[in-house]
């Protein structure tokens, strides 16, 4: 009978353990309930509501994918929209006069340099020229071939590639063109310029050079390539893993420089005529090419420019620009745009002579039965083209030309004295007569007799025969008057050798950048790229370079969003700025230029406001679409929470009867610990 009381004691020890074993499986599943707010994770407790819900998670999940899709979507648009707004304001900021000015300003030009004062001196008047930026204007005078002795070829050079010359006689009064000499430039940035140059003095040839600036045109310039770069920075915006505006190829930065254009420099050689062992060198990205002028060469710097740039063109390995020639102005053209290079050059000038004229001597004083002798020499190894030599015979007093002070101080003489007159004559080297012999001072001195017989009226002076050599003699035809005893010098004479050596020189200079034709602004449609975009050079057109970015939004709703740096708009105000740099740097054409940087300035904020307002548009779908699948997982949120949701409070207070129960029974397993095999067995 124990036997079977303690068997039915275990057997009620091993309900117990089976009851606490499914008490706590009650608490925890309870538990895991009130923590997560669903009924189970497992499907089959739903029943009949498990395909139900299954639709519903699959919906939820499909529009938490195109949220995705959208959070990922909207930073890089907003990025875009802000970037937009910035190019709008810029465009529409520089139509105001503040940073394009109607007009250029004045000019600031130095003051000339002239290397024989008093050979060549000259002025310009600013008021009455139109001028170029940068430019280093070269006056240079020479002999002219065609024109009488004492007229001078005057060649101006801009040093951009603008020349001109016109052939000038001081004697001539007034010149031709009223106040001043008018010189229109032919060719480079600065064709069509006018400059007014005043000549003090023009004896001799000589050269004379001085540059000229535009101050508030260069503010503008510096304006316009500031936002330039501001605008390629703009374009390179970078947005978390890819540049907002390089289409497919997103991990590139699609722009480069927006002001890349080809360089063209411009080496002018001033002068007009070379010497024998003149020295010439260019160097082209450290590469040097040289001449000196031989016996024999034709002494032109249309010459020595062909033989330089014909060095250009054989360089082994190859120059990457175009050489080419024309008037003595070489021109070097890249062939890249962007990629530039280095050009200098030197001239080392062939020794000149020196030449000098003695102070003129009284050999012999006029008495009442001899006259008056003077002498001088000219004086020097040899002559170069374009001295000068001169003397000037005077009669009578320069500081009393009438007469007046003599008749006053000897009132007892006759007053019928010839009033004060010079007599000056002037001979200059040219070419022409260089060439035929006149190469000493014994031949100049011939010259200068030659001239001095010709002079008119006839001077009351005989000088001495032509052959006579370097040595001048003059005579006087008078003697001295005896109604004027203390008369007794008959004549005075000066003499001057002006040295009119030019020093020959090259200025190199890199042109302003030059705009696209005012008429055809050259758009670029896909596939082929803008200048300004990184793979111009390599690729030039490119079908996928600026395909844009796609997203899923919806069911059956796609958006192409993004902007591309070849859009339209961009390329109009990346003209438009080129325009005003341009315009900057050719004041002679600043009106034409300036106005059409503005019509461009107008037409790009007009197409930008097109692009920003899709992209606002896509922005705006993005947000409201983003809305719409929001509020749609609220709704599905409480549909699959009323399937799978469980009421807190019931739970809570099933939970605590749960644990309750589980407690007792822990308390009544306790007891039953003390039921013991030796119990059992007793």
């Amino acid at each position: 009978m124990s036997s079977i009381t303690g068997v039915s004691s275990y057997a009620s020890y091993l309900s117990l353990v089976r009851n606490l074993s499914n008490g706590q499986n009650n608490v925890d599943t309870l538990s895991q309930q009130l923590n997560t707010g669903i009924k189970s994770s497992n499907l089959a407790t739903y029943g009949a509501d498990t395909q139900k819900l299954l639709d519903l998670r699959a919906e939820m999940a499909r529009r938490d994918s195109y949220v995705q899709n959208i959070n990922t979507a909207s930073p890089r648009v907003a990025a875009t929209d802000k970037v937009l707004t910035a190019l709008e304001k810029m465009a529409s900021d520089w139509q105001s006069s503040n940073l394009m000015p109607f007009a250029p300003g004045p000019p600031s030009v130095t003051t000339p340099s002239n290397s024989h004062p008093d050979a060549m001196s000259l002025s310009v008047d600013s008021a009455k020229s139109t001028m170029t930026v940068g430019a280093r204007y070269t006056v240079t005078a020479v002999p002219s071939q065609n024109g009488s002795n004492g007229t001078f070829d005057v060649t101006v050079t801009d040093g951009l590639g603008g020349k001109t010359t016109r052939a000038i006689n001081l004697a001539t009064t007034p010149p031709s063109d009223g106040k001043g000499y008018n010189f229109t430039m032919s060719g480079g940035p600065g064709d069509g310029a006018v400059l007014n140059l005043n000549f003090d003095k023009l004896t001799a040839a000589s050269n004379s050079t001085f540059t000229v600036t535009w101050p508030q045109a260069d503010q503008m310039k510096d304006r316009a390539e500031g936002a330039m770069r501001d605008i390629q920075e703009y374009m390179n915006q970078r947005f978390g893993d890819r540049y907002l505006f390089a289409g497919s190829r997103y991990s590139t930065e699609p722009t480069t420089d927006l002001m890349a254009a080809k360089q063209t420099s411009k080496i002018t050689l001033n002068g007009a005529l070379v010497n024998t062992d003149d020295y010439y060198e260019v160097t082209v990205d450290g590469k040097a090419f040289s001449y000196q002028i031989q016996p024999g060469d034709p002494k032109t710097l249309t010459f020595l420019a062909q033989t330089l740039s014909t060095q250009m063109k054989a360089a082994n390995p190859a120059l990457p620009m175009t050489v080419s020639t024309a008037n003595g102005i070489i021109t070097l053209v890249g062939n890249d745009p962007g990629k530039s290079f280095t050009v200098s050059s030197r001239v080392q000038n062939a020794a000149t002579v020196e030449n000098t004229i003695g102070q003129p001597s009284t050999q012999q004083t006029a008495t009442t039965t001899q006259p008056q002798i003077d002498r001088f020499s000219l004086n020097g190894a040899g002559v170069d083209i374009g001295d000068t030599f001169e003397f000037t015979v005077a009669v009578g007093d320069p500081d009393d030309p009438y007469n007046q002070k003599y008749y006053t101080a000897h009132p007892s003489e006759p007053k019928d004295l010839p009033p004060y007159q010079a007599y000056t004559v002037r001979y200059t080297v040219n070419d022409t007569d260089f060439n035929a012999g006149t190469t000493t001072v014994a031949a100049v001195a011939d010259k200068l007799r030659q001239q001095f017989a010709n002079t008119k009226p006839t001077p009351p002076v005989s000088i001495d025969a032509m052959g006579s050599g370097a040595g001048i003699s003059l005579t006087s035809n008078t003697m001295v008057d005896p109604n004027h005893p203390n008369r007794i010098q008959q004549f005075s004479t000066t003499g001057r050798a002006i040295n009119g050596s030019l020093d020959n020189t090259m200025t190199v200079a890199t042109l302003p950048p030059e705009a696209d034709a005012l008429t055809d602004i050259p758009y670029v449609d896909p596939p082929d790229l803008p200048f300004y975009d990184t793979d111009y050079l390599t690729k030039r057109s490119n079908p996928d370079a600026y395909r844009k970015s796609q997203v899923g939004i919806d069911d059956g709703l796609n958006i192409n969003y993004g902007v591309s740096a070849d859009e339209k708009g961009f390329q109009t105000l990346v003209q438009a700025f080129r325009m005003a740099r341009v315009a900057a740097t050719n004041p002679g054409k600043y009106t034409e230029y300036i106005d059409k940087s503005r019509e461009l300035m107008s037409q790009a904020s007009d197409q930008l406001r097109s692009i920003h307002s899709k992209v606002a548009s896509d922005l705006a779908t993005l947000e409201s679409t983003k809305t719409s699948h929001t509020a749609a997982n609220a709704t599905l949120t409480e549909r699959i929470a009323g399937i799978e949701g469980i009421d807190p409070t019931e739970v809570a207070a099933r939970l605590s009867t749960a644990m309750n129960t589980l407690q007792a029974s822990y308390t009544v397993a306790g007891q039953t610990k003390k039921l013991s095999l030796l119990n059992y067995l007793a």
